[in-house]
This record gives C-alpha cells, structure tokens and sequence, in this order.
C-alpha cells in the first residue's frame, strides 16, 4: 500500500530545506509507485501536487496535461461534488489561468466555488484560496476593482483562522501586486511590507511565495527611487526562487530587473561621486579617446570634423542630476560632417566611435532606450539639424519659423560644441540661434491672446458658472500661454515641457513671475484670490512689454497689449517691404 502522507512529508521537506529543483524526480517517482500499487487516490493527489509544480515553474504545458488526467480521474472515481473534487478543481482553474487561458479558468473556478458553498459553514482555507485565485484572474483580464474586493473577502476568512500566517502573507502579497496594477503604490508597498515581514518570521523556512512578496517590494522601492533597497530584494528574492524552482521563467524576468535596477544604482553611484554633469562627462570623453581617435585614424580630416554634445536630453540643458542617468545617459558625444566628408568617411568614422571604451570614470556605456537613439555618434551637419526641426539650414521666413516649435530650436541650439575646426557647424547653429524679431512678436501676439482669453476672461465667467471643468482648463491653458510668453519676453527658446519651470531660473527678465506661476499651480481652482493672482502676472507681462517698447497701452487686459504687438508687426513689415498681415491665433 502506497503511504501517501508519509510521501507528502518527504515533499515538504524537499521544500523546507532548499531542494525545490529535486521536487519534479521526487513526484514522478511518487506517481509510478502509486500506480502500481493501484492507488488511484494517491495518483490523484500526486498529480495535483504536480499541477502546481509545473504552474510555478512555468510549464503550462505539462501543468495542463497533469490537469487534464487528475480531472479524468476524478470522475472515474466518482468524486464529483466532494470537496476534494472543489479543492482539485480549483488547482485545474489556477493551471488553466497561469497558461493565460481564461475562460476555461473562470468555468472551473466558479464550479469550485459552488462545490466550496455546499460543503463550507465557517472560515476555511479552501474558501479563502479560491477568492485569492480567482483575483488573480481577474487581475490579469482588466478587472481590478473585482479583483481587489475577491482579495479584501480571502484577507477577511484568513484573520480568523488559526496558524495561518502563510496564507495572510500570501494575501498581503496579492494586494500588494494588484495595488501596483492600480497605481496605488503606497498602498501596494505597505502590504508588501508586511508580507516579508510575517515570511521572515517563520521558522522552518520561508514559502515559495516569499520570493514574490521580495519582488513585489523590490518594485515598491524602485519606483521610491531607493534603488539599493530595490537592489537588495531582487536579489532576495532571485536567490528563493532558484532554491525553489532553478532559472526558470519567473528566475530570468526578477534577474533582469535586477540587472536593471543595479545598473542604474552603479550609474547613479558613479555620478554622485564624481559629481560631474554629462556636458562635462561628454566633453572629457571626448578629450581622452575622442581626439586620439580622429588624430589616429583619420589624420587628414582632423581639421574638418566638428565635435560637442547638442541636441535631446537634460544633459544638453545642463539640467542632469545623478536621477538623469537612468535612461540615455553615459560617456558619449556627437561628430558632425560636412555632406561631402559624410559620404566618404561616415561609416567608418561611426565605426571607430562604435569601437570606443564602453566605461568611462566610473560610467558605464550609454543605458539607450527606443526614444534615445542616434542622439550621440556620427551625423552629418544638415541632417542633424533637420532632424531636430524639420529644416537643414535656419528658415528665411516668418511662416517657416514659425512652423518650428520653440521646444525643437531649444533643442537644436542647447549643448555645447568641443571642436569645430571648419566653423560650419558653428555657423549653422547661430543661425538657427536668431529667430527674427518678426517672428518673436508673432508668436507673442498669439501667446498675449491666449493669456487674456483664458486667464483675464473665460476664467471668472467659468468661476461664476461654477464649470469646474471649464475652470480647469481655462487655468491649464492660462498657466501655458503664460510660461511661452515669460520666455519670449526674455528672448529664449523654451525647452521640453519638463523643464519649462526649472529654465525659468535662469531669465534675466521679469524673473519674479516663475514664482508667481508656481504659486498659482498650487491653488485649487475654487480659491478666492485666484483671479487676483492671474492679474498680478498680466500686470507684470503688460509692464514687461512697455519695457521693452513693444506696448504703450495702460490697461492691464492684455488684449489691448496684443493689438500693439499687431501695429509693431506692422510697423516691421513695412520697413521690409512687405504688406502687412495679422497673425493666425
């Protein structure tokens, strides 16, 4: 006769001491020697203990074979409608939903629950499993807020029955993942918390699940930016589940978050060290392997090949901190060509700078995104420059301008250029640098209108409405046009959205009203003296452009300022010749 608990001892043993990976041979075996002894009872347990084996290891396949033969099993012992029939059930749903198909999953799980219903008065383990399972599925199918509420009835059966520490971590772990699905991190992070806390409390060796709640507050960490708590519990957690299953599946996705989440901790290390900002970083690489390179490879254009750091990202506005480097941050810098230099010595120019020293002070090669490519290498100049607006060479136009968003000229004029023996790049770069001051007011004009409409009027029409809708976007739009206008104000192009307030720092005019703006992004739109700080700006744009001789109304409303900006563009179009028109709002 086959001694199935004293087999179920020996494999939770194989647990408890670490040799999860000796599980599969040891069940295998339990299964031929049940079968000849005839004792299909055993069979049947051996073949869900297997089920989970399989599932946990990413197996589906043979997961769903073991599920199929324990069901056919089951029926040819009668069992249908006991609780072991539920309990086996219920390990089938949970095989079918780990290999994604959902629909068999949810028939079985909801077969389950009916048998549990019949045969369950109180608190019971078996209840509280299937409302855990059948979260999961329902997390995984889009249904989170049912997903949540299965979780919160498992927790509620689980407190009231005894020694079951194990199921309330694993509980705990659950809400901790579906809270990350709902961007309800602090939530998600606390209950990861207390998982790890009640696995490590354990005496005869932590759950296999330990693994997912170490994960999970690894995920927790990371998005906190504690990158070596992060670290720490992804390799934690990596160590369990080779202890438990090997390299499998779930093994490789926590190794290459923890691959990424020490890669990011190395970089951010090395830049808090060196405290070196990535122009700087860029031009020393340049210095140390760059030049030698060109010197050395390709003598007689040494004299012809323009260098420096110019284009996308926070390192080109001077703006990087030791958060910029994790994405599309690293030792790099840009080479430009003339077109004709471009065709002869391109590719195997890009070649050499491709076959430069990946580290560098500290610094590993660049961590390149999808987003961030082609941003350093070889380039020649007029593709470079048409790439970042849309033009070769600065327009001559108004309407050509005006055509490039001031984001992309920030972008094409921002960095720094280390060499340029030739002056082309240089050149070029200047250009791109003078937008004409008709082109300025044009935008001006359509800026000034945007501010009076949104701020000066729409907004106290929407407040006495009380659109609370209206009055956000009227604010939103407000706060927008009266960022552009700051800028156009001090002659500079505004960088990406991200930085718009932190470029702000550095204006030379009217530097009060980044501090103003700040202050009414803080206000709720029901704020009573909203309206007034909304006129204090337009009273220090309106006072801004009588400064500069663009305006010499008195009124505050900046669509009278508006209408001056419209007889100076006239004024400047006339003095070149052409009739004037009014710009597009």
């Amino acid at each position: 006769m086959f001694d199935l608990q004293r087999f179920l001892e020996g494999l939770d043993l194989l647990y408890a001491s670490g040799k999860g990976r000796e599980a599969e041979g040891y069940l295998k075996r339990g299964l031929k020697e049940a079968a000849s002894c005839g004792d299909d009872g055993a069979i049947l347990a051996i073949l869900n203990e297997l089920m989970g084996y399989y599932r946990a290891a990413g197996r589906y396949e043979e997961c769903l074979l073991c599920t199929r033969q324990a069901m056919e099993l089951a029926d040819e012992l009668g069992l249908d409608g006991t609780m072991q029939y539920g309990t086996m059930l219920l390990n089938a749903a949970t095989g079918y939903r780990a290999a994604g198909k959902y629909q068999e999953a949810e028939t079985l799980y909801a077969q389950a629950y009916e048998i549990y219903r019949r045969h369950i008065m109180g608190p019971d383990y078996h209840m509280a499993s299937l409302h855990n399972n059948l979260s999961l599925l329902y997390s995984e199918t889009g249904r989170l807020k049912e997903a949540k509420r299965e979780l919160e009835r498992a927790m509620e059966i689980v407190r009231k029955l005894d020694d079951a520490d194990v199921e309330v971590a694993i509980t705990y772990t659950n809400l901790g993942n579906l809270c990350f699905q709902m961007n309800e991190t602090a939530e998600g992070k606390a209950h990861m918390e207390q998982a790890v806390r009640i696995f490590e409390k354990m005496p005869d060796g932590k759950d296999s699940h330990y693994a997912s709640a170490l994960s999970g507050l690894g995920e927790a960490y990371f998005h906190e930016g504690n990158l070596e708590a992060s670290q720490a519990c992804y390799q934690k957690a990596l160590d369990e589940i080779f202890r438990f299953y090997g390299e499998n599946e779930y093994y490789q996705v926590t190794k290459r978050n923890l691959e990424i989440v020490s890669d990011l901790l190395r970089r951010r290390q090395a830049a808090e060290k060196s405290q070196m900002k990535g122009l700087e970083l860029a031009k020393a690489y340049y210095e140390e392997y760059g030049k030698t390179m060109i010197e050395e490879q390709f003598p007689e254009y040494a004299g012809r090949i323009a260098a420096g750091l110019v284009g996308e990202g926070s390192e080109c506005l001077g703006y990087d901190d030791a958060w910029s480097t994790d994405h599309d941050f690293g030792p790099g810098f840009c080479l430009w060509l003339t077109k004709k230099d471009y065709r002869k010595i391109g590719q195997k120019l890009q070649e050499a700078y491709d076959a430069l020293p990946k580290e560098f002070m500290g610094y590993a090669v660049r961590n390149t995104t999808e987003q961030g490519k082609r941003r350093v290498g070889v380039f020649e100049i007029g593709t470079f420059f048409r790439n970042l607006t849309g033009y070769k060479k600065a327009p001559k136009e108004d309407k050509d301008w005006l055509s490039i968003s001031q984001e992309s000229l920030r972008t094409a004029v921002s960095g720094e250029i280390f060499d340029d023996p030739l002056g082309k790049f240089t050149k070029r770069r200047a250009a791109f640098s003078a937008e004409p001051e008709s082109a300025r007011l044009k935008r001006l004009y359509v800026s000034l209108g945007k501010m009076a409409q949104a701020g000066q009027y729409n907004f106290p029409r929407a407040k006495k409405r009380n659109a609370l809708g209206a009055m956000y976007f009227s604010l939103s739009e407000f706060l927008s046009a009266a960022v552009e206008t700051a800028y156009l104000l001090n002659k500079t192009y505004m960088p990406f959205y991200k930085w718009k307030m932190k470029g702000m720092e550095e204006f030379q005019r009217i530097p009060e009203i980044r501090v103003l703006l700040e202050e009414l992004m803080e206000k709720e739109t029901t704020d009573k003296d909203i309206e007034e700080k909304i006129e204090q700006i337009c009273r220090i744009v309106a006072g801004e452009l009588k400064e500069q001789g663009i305006s010499d109304r008195e009124d505050d409303f900046l669509e009278a300022h508006k209408a001056s900006v419209l007889e100076k563009l006239m004024e400047i179009e006339k003095d070149k010749g052409h009739d004037g028109q009014k710009p597009v709002d």
